[in-house]
C-alpha cells in the first residue's frame, strides 16, 4: 500500500483514531449525541488514581473488552497495530515503545517496557495479552514513567486489569472455531457468595492443531499450534465500610510447535558455514550417498515463506507456571492506603532446529594426499549434522508495594509509595550436535553426554528498591502542575557458565584430512575470558568434572527519575499539556557467555513532551509530540573472533528520537464510529565503533569503516542510523456500524493497518531492512437483547498478506572451499526473518446470564 492510498483513506474516514473503547461510569453523566467508544467515557488507572482518559496528562492508548471484541485486538501484536509508536516482535517476544525496547533476552538484561498485571509487575509480556474474556482493559503508558512506573518503564509501561467478581450472579461463556483447527473454550461463574464476599471462577481450554509453516520434509506443521489450559480464581472482601481485599491466583499450562521465523536465502553450502563448530548440515548435499527426511536439497523457504525442511520437530512447553497476588484498600484519613503484591514462579523449556535443512547423515569428503588415506582403517567422518537448540528457563518472582494516596479534596493532590522487587533466574542454552558420537567424548576433555557444541548457563538473582512520590497542584481551577521523583536501586548477581566443543575445526585436525579419527576438541579455554573486568567478582575456573567455565557477575544501579510538567483545562472538552520526564532502566549483565565485558551500565532518557486533548461534539482528538535525548542504549553486537560468533553488550553512547502521535475518532450519525490513528517517528544515533557480524569487512553499500582493524575485519560508525524498530510512519484504521434491529444490534467492522519499513539492527543495511507490512480484518457482530448473547464471525489478515515483523541471521562462509556451491551475492546467509499470521476466520460464540 502507497503513502498515496492511505492518504486517501484517511481522507476518507476523515478522523485521527483513539483506539480504544472504555467502560462507561456512572459517576458522571454521558451527552448521547457525543457519545464516543474512548475519551469522556473511559475510566483509566494510568496516575495510579481512577481517571477519565481525557483527564490524563499523558499519551495513554487504553483497549478495553468491548474495543477488542469490535476491532478484533487478541494479542499484543494487534495492539501494536493499534497504538502509536508501540512495536512487537512475536518471534523473539520484545516490546518497544517510540524505538525504546529490549534488545536481548539474555539473562541479566531487562525490557524497556514495564508490564503489569493489576499493577503487579510481571516480567513476560504474554501476561498482558490475556484474552478479554479475563481482562477488562489494557492501558498502554506511551513514553518514560519516571515516578509511579519505574521499574523497566524507560520506554513506557503497559498495566493489564483483569474483570473483577461481579455484585450479582453472573455466568457467561464463549466458544471459538477456527481455521488451522483451532478450537477454544472459557466460561466463567461470578457473584456473591456471602454478604460482602464475592468470588470468581474461570478457566479455559485452547487447541490448534495445524500450523502456519509446512515441513515439505515430511513432519507436522509448525507455527501457532498449541493446546493448554488456564485457570483464574478470584476472591473480594468487603472488611468493614472502608477497606476491601482482593485476591487472585491463576495457573496455566501449554504445549506448542512454535515457528515465527523462517530463512528466505538459500542455503550456504559451505563445510563450516560462519561461527560453526562442527561439519555442516547442508554441505552434505554436495555428495551422494547422504540421507535426508524428504526430497529438498535446497532451501524451500525461498519460494515460499511458509515451507522448511527440518529433521528436529519444534516444541515449546510452559509448566509449573503459578502466580498469585492481591490489593487491599484502605480508606483512612487524611489519605487513604494500597498494598499491592504478588508472586509467580513458571518454567519453560524448548527445542528448535538448528541446522536449518532435513540432513540426517552424510560422509564427509577427503581431500587428496589426505593423512586419513595412510591410517589401516581409517575412513571418511560419518557426520550426523542435525543440530538443536534446545532452552530451558525456570523462574520464580515477586514484588510487594505500598501506596498512601491523598483524598482529593483542596488544589493538592499527592501519592507517595515504597517498592521491592525480586527474582530468581536460572536459564540454559544447549546448542547441540546430539547425534554425533564423537562430540559426546572429547579428545582433551570430560565428558560431554547432551552433545552440545555450546553450553550456556546463568543463574541471576535480581532485586531492586524504590521510593516514590508525585504532587499535583491545582495553581488555578485550570491549571496544574505536577512534579514526581523516584529513586531506584537495582542489584544482580549472577553465575555463568559455558563450554565449547569443536570437531574438525582446528588447524591440522579437520574432517577433510583426519576422517574418522577427527577428535572433538574442548575449546573452552581459548573462548571464555579470563581477565579482570566491570562487575566480575571471581576468577573464571574450568571444572574438570563437567569442563564448564564458570565465572560471578555482582554489581547494582541507583538512579533518580521522575517528572515535572503542566496542564491547562481552557474547557471541559480541551486539555492542553507538557512534560518533562526522565527515565532510568538498569544496568545489567551479558550472563552466560564468559566474556570480556559483561557488564553494561544503565540506560536513561531526558523526554519532553506535549499535547492536546480536544473534544469537538462528535469528534475527539489526541496529538502528542516528543523529543528525546537517550544515552546509554544497552545492544547486544557482535565481537570479532577467529572461531566461533560471539556477543558482546554495549552502551550506545546516544540517540535523538522524535515523532507525533495522532489519535482520533467520529460519529457522523448515530451507530457510525470512524477511528484511525498515526503516528512520525525518527531517531539519530551517535556513537563509535561496533562490528557489524553480517558485514565483517565493512564493504556493504551503507557501511562506515571507523575504528579497530582486526585482520580482514573492521569496526563501524553508528552516525546517523536510525533506532531499531521504530518505523518513520504507522497508520491504522477502523470503520464500524450498528444496526439496531430491536431485540438486538448487527456491527460490522473493517479494520486497515499499515507499517512502514524498520531497521532490525543499529546498522542499518539493506539485509536488515524489514519490510512494509499491512493487513485488513473484517468482522461481523450480532449482540441479542440485554447483550446476553453474542455471535461474531471474523477474518484476520482477509488478503492473506505476507508481512514481517524481524531479520537476522549469520552470514555467508568466508572460508574458501573447493565444494562450496556459489551463493547469491549478498549478506545475511541463512537469514531468519519474522514471518506474522496468515489469513485465519472462524465463528465466535458467547452468552452471560
Amino acid at each position: 500500500m502507497r503513502l498515496t492510498r492511505l492518504i486517501l483513506l484517511s481522507t476518507a474516514l476523515t478522523g485521527l483514531l483513539p483506539v480504544a473503547h472504555a467502560q462507561t461510569t456512572d459517576t458522571a453523566p454521558v451527552d448521547e449525541d457525543s457519545r464516543t467508544y474512548r475519551d469522556t467515557d473511559i475510566v483509566v488507572t494510568a496516575q495510579k488514581r481512577s481517571e477519565r482518559l481525557n483527564d490524563v496528562a499523558e499519551a495513554v492508548t487504553a483497549f478495553t473488552s468491548e474495543t477488542r471484541e469490535i476491532i478484533g485486538i487478541t494479542d499484543l501484536a494487534d495492539m501494536a497495530q493499534f497504538t502509536p509508536g508501540l512495536s512487537y516482535n512475536a518471534g523473539s517476544d520484545r516490546v518497544f515503545l517510540r524505538g525504546i525496547g529490549r534488545q536481548t533476552n539474555t539473562a541479566g538484561s531487562d525490557p524497556g517496557v514495564a508490564t503489569y498485571i493489576d499493577g503487579i509487575y510481571d516480567s513476560a509480556t504474554a501476561s498482558v495479552a490475556g484474552s478479554d474474556f479475563f481482562v477488562d482493559r489494557v492501558e498502554i503508558l506511551r513514553g518514560p514513567q519516571g515516578t509511579l512506573y519505574g521499574r523497566n518503564s524507560i520506554g513506557g509501561a503497559i498495566n493489564a486489569i483483569s474483570k473483577r467478581p461481579a455484585r450479582e450472579l453472573s455466568i457467561e461463556g464463549r466458544a471459538t472455531i477456527a481455521n488451522y483447527d483451532a478450537y477454544s473454550i472459557q466460561g466463567a461463574v461470578s457473584g456473591p457468595v456471602a454478604d460482602g464476599l464475592r468470588v470468581k471462577l474461570g478457566g479455559s481450554w485452547f487447541d490448534q492443531n495445524k500450523g502456519y509453516f509446512r515441513n515439505v520434509a515430511g513432519g507436522r506443521s509448525e507455527g501457532g499450534v498449541t493446546e493448554g489450559y488456564y485457570l483464574e480464581g478470584q476472591v473480594e472482601l468487603d472488611l468493614g465500610p472502608q477497606a476491601t481485599l482482593w485476591l487472585k491466583a491463576t495457573t496455566t499450562r501449554a504445549d506448542q510447535r512454535p515457528r515465527a521465523v523462517n530463512s528466505d536465502t538459500p542455503w550456504d553450502y559451505a563445510p563450516y558455514p560462519s561461527g560453526a563448530l562442527t561439519p555442516a548440515s547442508q554441505f552434505g548435499f554436495l555428495f551422494p550417498g547422504y540421507q535426508a527426511l524428504g526430497s529438498a536439497t535446497a532451501n524451500p523457504g525461498v519460494d515460499n515463506i511458509r515451507e522448511f525442511s527440518a529433521d528436529t520437530e519444534a516444541r515449546a512447553r510452559t509448566r509449573g507456571t503459578f502466580s498469585v497476588q492481591g490489593q487491599l484498600d484502605v480508606e483512612l484519613e487524611p489519605f487513604d492506603i494500597r498494598i499491592l503484591g504478588g508472586y509467580r514462579e513458571t518454567r519453560y523449556d524448548s527445542l528448535a532446529d538448528l541446522d536449518g535443512s532435513s540432513m540426517v547423515a552424510y560422509n564427509f569428503p577427503l581431500a587428496p594426499g589426505a593423512v586419513c588415506g595412510f591410517v589401516p582403517g581409517c575412513t571418511p567422518l560419518a557426520v550426523n549434522p542435525s543440530q538443536t537448540f534446545g532452552y530451558v528457563e525456570d523462574r520464580s518472582f515477586g514484588s510487594a508495594e505500598i501506596n498512601f494516596l491523598s483524598k482529593g479534596d483542596g488544589p493538592l493532590n499527592w501519592l507517595a509509595g515504597l517498592y521491592y522487587y525480586g527474582e530468581i533466574l536460572d536459564q540454559e542454552s544447549h546448542f547441540g550436535t546430539p547425534n554425533q558420537p564423537q562430540m559426546k567424548a572429547p579428545a582433551n576433555g570430560p565428558a560431554n553426554p547432551t552433545g552440545d557444541s555450546v553450553f550456556a548457563g546463568t543463574n541471576l538473582e535480581t532485586a531492586s528498591y524504590a521510593a516514590f512520590g508525585q504532587l499535583d497542584w491545582d495553581v488555578t481551577s485550570t491549571v496544574r502542575l505536577t512534579g514526581g521523583l523516584r529513586y531506584s536501586i537495582d542489584e544482580k548477581r549472577a553465575i555463568e557458565n559455558l563450554r565449547a566443543i569443536c570437531l574438525g575445526c582446528a588447524t591440522g585436525l579437520t574432517a577433510d584430512q583426519l576422517g574418522s579419527l577427527t577428535p572433538a576438541l574442548d575449546i573452552t579455554s581459548t573462548i571464555a575470558a579470563f581477565a579482570p573486568a566491570d562487575g566480575v567478582v571471581s576468577a573464571t575456573t574450568i571444572d574438570p568434572v563437567t569442563g564448564r567455565a564458570r565465572r560471578v557477575l555482582d554489581d547494582s544501579w541507583n538512579s533518580f527519575s521522575g517528572t515535572a510538567g503542566v496542564q491547562w483545562r481552557p474547557s471541559a472538552d480541551s486539555l492542553v499539556y507538557a512534560s518533562y520526564s526522565r527515565g532510568y532502566k538498569s544496568g545489567g549483565f551479558n550472563a552466560g557467555g564468559i566474556t570480556a565485558s559483561p557488564r553494561t551500565g544503565s540506560e536513561h532518557v531526558n523526554a519532553y513532551q506535549v499535547g492536546v486533548k480536544q473534544g469537538f461534539g462528535r469528534v475527539q482528538l489526541n496529538v502528542a509530540g516528543y523529543y528525546y535525548d537517550y544515552r546509554g542504549l544497552q545492544i547486544p553486537l557482535s565481537i570479532p573472533t577467529p572461531s566461533i560468533n560471539l556477543t558482546g553488550f554495549f552502551n550506545l553512547e546516544r540517540a535523538k528520537s522524535w515523532g507525533t502521535e495522532v489519535e482520533a475518532s467520529w460519529q457522523p450519525v448515530d451507530g457510525l464510529q470512524l477511528l484511525l490513528n498515526y503516528a512520525y517517528a525518527d531517531s539519530k544515533i551517535t556513537s563509535c565503533c561496533y562490528f557489524d557480524g553480517a558485514d565483517p569487512a565493512a564493504t556493504a553499500p551503507g557501511a562506515q569503516p571507523s575504528g579497530p582493524v582486526v585482520g580482514t575485519r573492521r569496526f563501524q560508525s553508528l552516525d546517523g542510523q536510525e533506532l531499531p524498530f521504530q518505523p518513520r510512519h504507522k497508520i491504522s484504521a477502523n470503520a464500524n456500524y450498528t444496526f439496531d434491529l430491536g431485540p438486538g444490534a448487527v456491527t460490522l467492522s473493517a479494520s486497515y493497518s499499515w507499517r512502514d519499513k524498520m531497521w532490525a539492527s543499529v546498522f542499518n543495511r539493506s539485509y536488515y531492512r524489514v519490510p512494509t507490512s499491512e493487513s485488513v480484518d473484517l468482522r461481523l457482530l450480532w449482540t441479542g437483547e440485554g447483550d446476553r448473547y453474542r455471535v461474531i464471525f471474523f477474518a484476520k489478515n482477509l488478503f492473506d498478506t505476507t508481512s514481517y515483523d524481524n531479520i537476522g541471521g549469520l552470514p555467508g562462509s568466508s572460508v574458501a572451499s573447493p565444494y562450496t556451491l556459489p551463493l547469491t551475492p549478498g549478506y545475511l546467509a541463512n537469514r531468519s526473518i519474522g514471518v506474522e499470521a496468515p489469513r485465519t476466520y472462524g465463528v465466535q460464540l458467547s452468552f452471560k446470564i
